[in-house]
């Protein structure tokens, strides 16, 4: 639906208010004449004769319409002999004709009222889950009103029954919307070949219908609660109104025949119409996704509604037009004053979960193709943060292209519509920059085509013109270009963490807090990926929002990667407020060159709010080779107060197995246990952990994950668990991930319970964190881990963690963290800050500061200058290579010695202090540019 006014002759005058002049977003002027003939919800590149045309000279354009045709053409020779058959399984009052309903909250109560003719019921709940199967035409009984409910069958047993309405799901709406659908495609069919009996059909159910909504009042709440704001006049959601779509098309194509046939009808009809975008502007939720499904719906509504002096109210398609994109109201906010508050100007980013996010930019960028079809008017430069969202998308991805999915999204692959819109913009109003950039995006994402297409039917895709030929010519964007190592979204507390694109050999963490709309009751919540698979995923929303699985476990902090405290972590999901906050990352979020690129971490606090305690989660990503790799997860927990009984470290992972072994590979022995439970005073989340056994364990433990798929080789995720006193580990199952759609995982593994490791920590977890390493691997690219183990610095605080990790290729990282910052030592390193990490690997040193003062080994040392904490790394082999962050003091060794390595510097030229006492070099830089350069020891003697 993206053509509307053809040769309409407009001119759209931007009028800048001071808004407008501080945040660049315009306000819109509409013209007081709409010349356009109907119909105008098709492309403005078609008409009739265009369409005729084209079903004479494409088979496939042929075939296609032919396929919607014959599915309503029964219909229409049924209505010759019984015309009311198709009319009559309407979900209407059929017998009382109310005009007042009245619901109990979230579900239909009772109605009242009369009418003088059948009026349209409401849906009978908010919730589309339901136990009943919604009927085929054949089987709707006609005229049903009846006070024992609805005549319908059980999905389970079969049977059928009276059912109350408000156990129905969206069964009445989904009804009538099928049969205004066929409405729609006779009136279509009527448009193109001029036969009158599709236009009599449609017209006969069109008029039943919008008569029967004259009548009808908006609903009203019993309870007095939020649903009266948000209800329509047809369903429990104003978003939800999609009868717009049949209703805004029927009388479209049938314009011209109602204005010869149904002259004195028209005016029930308009009214009808604008009664739908009253409450559809009246009710809702503005600051979010509902603000742009509204706007969508009234906009439909307007194109199809005369000027604004038809009418004597004065309500016409200018009229709404203005009200969606000019006006803020209660509920329903403007365009301009949404994208101004809903967006990060900075990043693109949108205020809801990934999935909803991506929506919302694909749905303003239909709104510029709507209006440059339908006015021939560019109105994208005064949406400048709209390229922004769309450019930033592929931040959500995982190397295997999935978008991230906390909160309320899904696990799939990301939508390239928003891009095609722009392209399209780009080529009508010729920027060949903006044309470059997101064709180039497309093609990163999805390969070259000479045709892309958001619709699959051949006449639908003729009719509303929605094809975009791309320029070959132009070359794939580079990944790197749009997805960087770190990003940070602050809008939403959400950090990615990535180490490489590559789909089998990038390593990604997706970390979470709870901040914007549809978020979760998760404190920080974390995805890791490995070996192309998303391992250890979020568990979606569940089967419904409305439903108990949805409030009690998807949404609470079992269902993540998280620690929860005293088994009573919970507050506030959907729309939350509790964000983390970040004390370190490495590198900067979107910081594209001139950092070390083998090692990524992240440092973030946060106060759980419903149990006030501190968490505080350090991730770090260490690439060991090209197709190896691993995460350190430190988790610190307690509660201010001191009244710590527990705390619960949850991972889950893909797999059909999960088996704990020691750290010398012996079978740990679980007993069946019942501690995970509402009964024990945990939240009712604990509940849907099933399956539970456990062991009193404090030592380092290993849980080995395997994941086993037809034809594929088998990616095992390993886990090294540090120990601890006052330790139990705990092996349950728990419901499966619900983020996973799209042929992410195959079906053979979608509905397969998630198995999980939980780790609690009796007491305090802060002085005793969780302390976790994971790898994944495969059959052949196996695990290179060898060996994990703690170490304690002789001056640390009880925060500090060491940690000593080996691996087979004799390889041995030394992991420092605290939340405090002070000096550690051990065994010959000295740091001075809250992470940090030195390597030793054959012959070569690496020490990398990832926030700190300072870091040494065997006389080489790094200091941060003018400032307590800054990153930087040295890696010491064959040469050496340096990068900063910071301005930075730089100790070399028996500087004067021959044969030491050339220096390579990632900073322009020295141009800083320089000098040699006792054989060391004491050598200051400055913070690095983008380029790296080499810079032997003779010139920096000379």
């Amino acid at each position: 639906m993206y053509g509307y006014v053809k040769k309409m002759r407009l001119l759209l005058f931007l009028c800048v208010s001071l808004f407008v002049q501080q945040t660049a977003f315009a306000q819109f002027a509409f013209p007081e004449t709409i010349e356009r003939n109907h119909p105008r919800l098709i492309s403005p590149q078609v008409n009739k004769d265009d369409i005729r045309q084209k079903l004479k000279d494409s088979p496939e354009v042929k075939e296609s319409y032919e396929a919607i045709k014959a599915k309503i053409s029964k219909y229409v020779a049924q209505f010759k002999t019984d015309p009311e058959w198709l009319s009559s399984r309407l979900q209407m009052h059929w017998k009382t004709h109310a005009t007042e309903i009245y619901v109990d909250g979230e579900f239909y109560s009772h109605a009242s009222g009369h009418a003088p003719v059948p009026t349209v019921r409401l849906t009978g709940q908010r919730d589309y889950v339901t136990d009943y199967k919604t009927s085929s035409l054949e089987e709707t009984q006609p005229y049903l009103e009846d006070e024992r409910g609805m005549y319908l069958q059980h999905k389970e047993t079969g049977k059928w029954d009276w059912i109350n309405p408000s156990k129905t799901g969206r069964i009445i709406e989904n009804t009538n919307e099928k049969i205004l659908r066929i409405a729609k495609d006779a009136a279509l069919v009527y448009f193109i070949e001029g036969d009158e009996a599709y236009a009599k059909l449609a017209t006969h159910v069109f008029d039943v219908y919008m008569h029967g909504l004259y009548y009808r009042n908006e609903p009203i709440d019993l309870q007095k609660s939020n649903i009266q704001n948000i209800i329509g006049i047809t369903s429990f959601q104003v978003i939800k109104e999609n009868i717009v779509d049949e209703l805004a098309e029927t009388y479209d194509f049938l314009y011209d025949y109602l204005q010869k046939n149904k002259k004195e009808q028209i005016p029930i009809y308009t009214a009808s119409l604008k009664k739908l975008a009253e409450i559809i502007i009246k009710n809702g939720v503005p600051d979010n996704n509902w603000n742009l499904h509204q706007a969508n719906f009234v906009i439909q509504l307007a194109l199809v509604l005369d000027d604004n002096t038809a009418y004597p109210d004065g309500k016409g398609c200018q009229y709404y037009l203005n009200r969606v994109f000019n006006e803020t109201e209660a509920r329903q906010w403007s365009v301009k004053d949404v994208l101004a508050s809903g967006y990060d100007q900075q990043n693109g980013i949108w205020n809801e979960s990934a999935g909803y996010a991506i929506s919302v930019a694909k749905g303003y960028s239909h709104l510029v193709r709507v209006i440059q079809e339908a006015l021939n008017i560019n109105i994208l430069p005064y949406m400048p943060i709209l390229p922004k969202a769309v450019a930033i998308m592929p931040q959500y991805l995982y190397p295997n292209k999935s978008i991230v999915a906390f909160g309320d999204s899904h696990y799939g692959p990301l939508d390239t519509e928003a891009f095609l819109d722009l392209v399209s913009n780009a080529q009508q109003f010729k920027n060949r920059e903006q044309e470059e950039e997101f064709t180039s995006l497309i093609y990163m994402l999805e390969g070259k085509s000479e045709k892309h297409s958001k619709r699959q039917n051949a006449f639908n895709e003729f009719l509303y013109d929605s094809k975009v030929i791309l320029d070959a010519s132009i070359s794939p964007a580079k990944p790197e270009d749009y997805i960087t190592s770190t990003f940070y979204a602050p809008n939403v507390s959400w950090i990615a963490i990535r180490n490489g694109f590559d789909q089998k050999h990038g390593l990604m963490i997706s970390q979470v807090g709870s901040l914007g709309n549809h978020a979760h009751s998760n404190g920080i919540a974390m995805e890791l990926y490995g070996k192309g698979f998303i391992l250890g995923p979020e568990g979606g929303r569940g089967s419904s929002y409305f439903q108990s699985d949805y409030r009690e476990y998807y949404s609470q902090f079992p269902a993540h990667n998280t620690v929860s405290v005293n088994g009573k972590s919970q507050y506030n999901k959907m729309r939350s407020y509790y964000a983390f906050e970040v004390n370190s990352l490495y590198p900067a979020s979107e910081r594209k060159t001139g950092f070390y690129p083998s090692i990524n971490f992240s440092d973030l606090y946060f106060n759980e709010p419903s149990t006030n305690a501190d968490q505080n989660r350090v991730m770090s990503i260490v690439r060991t080779a090209e197709s190896t790799g691993y995460y350190v997860d430190i988790f610190r927990s307690r509660q201010k107060e001191g009244a710590d009984e527990y705390h619960d470290y949850f991972y889950h992972n893909l797999g059909q197995q999960l088996e704990f072994t020691t750290i010398d590979n012996q079978s740990i022995t679980l007993a069946p246990s019942s501690k995970l439970t509402s009964i024990e005073g945990n939240i009712k989340a604990y509940d849907y952990l099933k399956e539970e056994h456990s062991a009193t364990f404090d030592k380092s433990f290993k849980a080995t994950y395997n994941l086993n798929l037809s034809g594929q080789e088998q990616v095992d995720m390993n886990m090294w668990v540090l120990g601890n006193e006052n330790r139990e580990i705990f092996k349950v199952s728990t419901p499966p991930s619900e983020a996973f759609r799209h042929n992410v995982i195959p079906d053979e593994i979608v509905k397969d319970p998630l198995l999980t490791t939980v780790v609690r920590q009796y007491g305090e977890a802060w002085t005793k964190p969780f302390i976790a390493v994971y790898e994944p691997s495969t059959e052949t690219e196996p695990a290179t881990i060898s060996n994990v183990e703690y170490f304690k610095s002789g001056n640390s605080e009880n925060s500090f963690v060491g940690l000593k990790i080996e691996s087979l290729d004799n390889r041995t990282d030394y992991v420092f963290s605290s939340d405090i910052h002070a000096v550690y030592k051990h065994d010959g390193i000295s740091f001075e800050g809250t992470y940090a990490l030195a390597t030793t690997e054959n012959d070569a040193t690496t020490l990398f500061l990832g926030a700190g003062k300072s870091i040494s080994k065997e006389g080489y040392s790094i200091e941060v200058l003018g400032k307590k904490s800054g990153s930087a790394a040295l890696v010491l082999g064959s040469e050496m290579m340096l990068s900063c962050d910071e301005a930075i003091l730089l100790t070399i060794p028996d500087f004067l010695q021959e044969g030491k390595p050339v220096l390579n510097i990632g900073m322009k030229p020295l141009n800083g202090s320089r000098a040699i006492i006792d054989g060391k070099a004491y050598i200051s830089f400055k913070v690095p540019a983008t380029e790296y350069q080499t810079i032997t020891l003779e010139s920096i003697k000379d």
